[in-house]
């Protein structure tokens, strides 16, 4: 009897040792994601809708071409820091909030497409680089930026959250 006592009390004690170990690891682990310690986007409103035929987004006629959206304005709200505008091809649009994802609650956090190259956006406060499809290729930013839904009707283009 009482080394069934003794041998109970031992496999108790293992699954303690276990379960310590394991919720040990699993907060070792993650601590070390740096995309857990990264603040997240705020969230905005976002509701615009315009005519691609409109001469003001004419840069939205080519492949690749890019325009930027205040955060308030005719078209409707535009996110926390306004919204980026990408042509993939006639029919695929994508849109990003302008805020970057790295300190996005820095004022000086706006990603804007680059000026000489026009082939990537930059956050002018950070440094980070997003190819046109919003993905990281450059940081200190290891989140792709936020993303909206885009659809397209005709030449009427709308973006939502």
């Amino acid at each position: 009897m009482r080394q069934q006592a003794f041998t109970l009390g031992m496999r108790q004690r293992a699954g303690w040792v276990v379960a310590v170990a394991m919720c040990a690891l699993s907060a070792a682990t993650s601590c070390g994601n740096k995309a857990d310690t990264q603040q997240q986007v705020p969230y905005g409103i976002v509701n615009l809708s315009f005519d691609l035929t409109n001469q003001q987004y004419r840069a939205l006629r080519t492949d690749g071409g890019a325009i930027t959206f205040a955060t308030k304005g005719p078209d409707g709200p535009a996110g926390v820091k306004g919204v980026i505008v990408v042509r993939q091809n006639a029919q695929s649009y994508l849109a990003f909030e302008r805020n970057c994802p790295y300190r996005p609650y820095d004022a000086c956090s706006l990603v804007s497409l680059d000026r000489n190259s026009r082939l990537f956006m930059r956050d002018s406060c950070c440094n980070s680089q997003f190819n046109l499809r919003g993905q990281v290729t450059g940081g200190p930013a290891i989140r792709p930026l936020v993303q909206y839904s885009v659809s397209l009707q005709g030449t009427q283009l709308t973006v939502v959250n």
